[in-house]
């Protein structure tokens, strides 16, 4: 169950949220003089419509074995990464800035919006008005008015500073940049799961956190899609996996908690579907859109639904459902005026 209210100090570390899901637009950007947006790749469409529905089952409340749904946060911010590494210095700043405007913090405004109203009438309804408290704090003003808004305004800045960074990094040589972005990775993903003042962090604080480690290994990533032989870019993506799930290992015998077993199922499902590319169909196509709104509306969803069938004792049935109708609710939204902020 996913209460309106603000989570627990507990919870509130392993809200994830966005997804990196940004399907290209087809309608003024193609007009323009711009250049031509990349093709989408069917297995990295295929990946985010699983970690969609994995997000979904991380935030069912009792579920079993929830840190493998949470696997898809990880995944989310490797493929965002990834793709503006490989995209490299093809877009210009100006045109980034606007991208990112119109696919990120657009939405952060505007479900910002729908979620501290939804707070609100939940307030007034039960007549607890402490809850708005937070409304004013400054977790909201970083994150948003619910806690797993936090991933679009926290994209922007990171995304925009690997941006800037991949005009001077796009001169060293791959075989270089690689291992250097990947051992870097390992030794933050080591660094962050074992620093145990997480827990007195206040929101966002702990997800900007879990999120420094994707950053480096998704540059690896990305710069290793961006190589013209196959073989090499194979070998290079192996490289990354090996080195991250080894760091992985070494955190886990520190008894680091679910967090690297996260990370290391990420960049394994990362690395096989940048390397490994599968024939797309039209169920896909279709559906990958959608799952970048999917995360931002499931948990209202989720509020309405749990009214209805009670997670507990039919979680399978729950997160099906709730992955299902957060479709058709995106589906029909892609129809209105507001379009442009899912």
């Amino acid at each position: 169950m996913v209460p309106l209210e603000r989570p627990s100090a507990t919870a509130q570390l392993h809200y994830p949220a966005e997804l990196g899901t940004f399907p290209a637009r087809a309608g003024r950007d193609r007009v323009r003089a711009q250049p031509a947006e990349a093709p989408r790749l069917a297995s990295i469409d295929l990946l985010r419509i699983v970690a969609a529905l994995g997000i979904i089952w991380f935030h069912t409340e009792g579920a079993p074995h929830r840190e493998i749904g949470y696997a898809a946060l990880p995944v989310f911010l490797l493929v965002f990464f990834a793709l503006i590494a490989k995209q490299g210095q093809t877009c210009s700043t100006r045109r980034f800035l606007k991208r990112r405007w119109d696919r990120l913090l657009k939405p952060w405004l505007f479900w910002s919006a729908a979620y501290g109203v939804a707070r609100l009438t939940e307030a007034v309804c039960t007549g607890d008005l402490s809850r708005l408290a937070s409304l004013l704090s400054l977790e909201t003003f970083l994150a948003g008015t619910y806690i797993h808004l936090w991933y679009l305004p926290y994209a922007f800045t990171s995304g925009l500073l690997l941006h800037v960074l991949n005009r001077p990094i796009s001169k060293v040589n791959d075989t270089l940049i690689i291992p250097a972005a990947t051992l870097l990775g390992a030794l933050t993903l080591i660094a962050c799961t074992l620093d145990t003042h997480t827990s007195a962090l206040r929101p966002p604080l702990p997800q900007w956190e879990f999120g420094l480690a994707a950053l480096p290994l998704g540059l690896a990533v990305g710069r290793s899609m961006a190589l013209p032989s196959h073989r090499a870019r194979v070998l290079h993506l192996c490289m990354i996996c090996v080195a991250t799930t080894g760091a992985c290992t070494i955190a886990v015998s520190f008894d680091a908690g679910s967090t690297p077993i996260s990370y290391g199922l990420a960049i394994v499902l990362v690395c096989l579907a940048c390397g490994w590319q599968v024939n797309g169909n039209g169920l896909v196509a279709a559906v990958a859109p959608l799952t970048y709104g999917v995360y931002l509306v499931h948990p209202l969803v989720m509020y309405g639904l749990k009214h209805v069938l009670p997670a507990e004792g039919h979680y399978a049935a729950f997160i099906a459902l709730t992955t299902c109708l957060s479709g058709v609710v995106i589906s029909a939204h892609k129809k209105t005026p507001l379009r442009a902020v899912v």
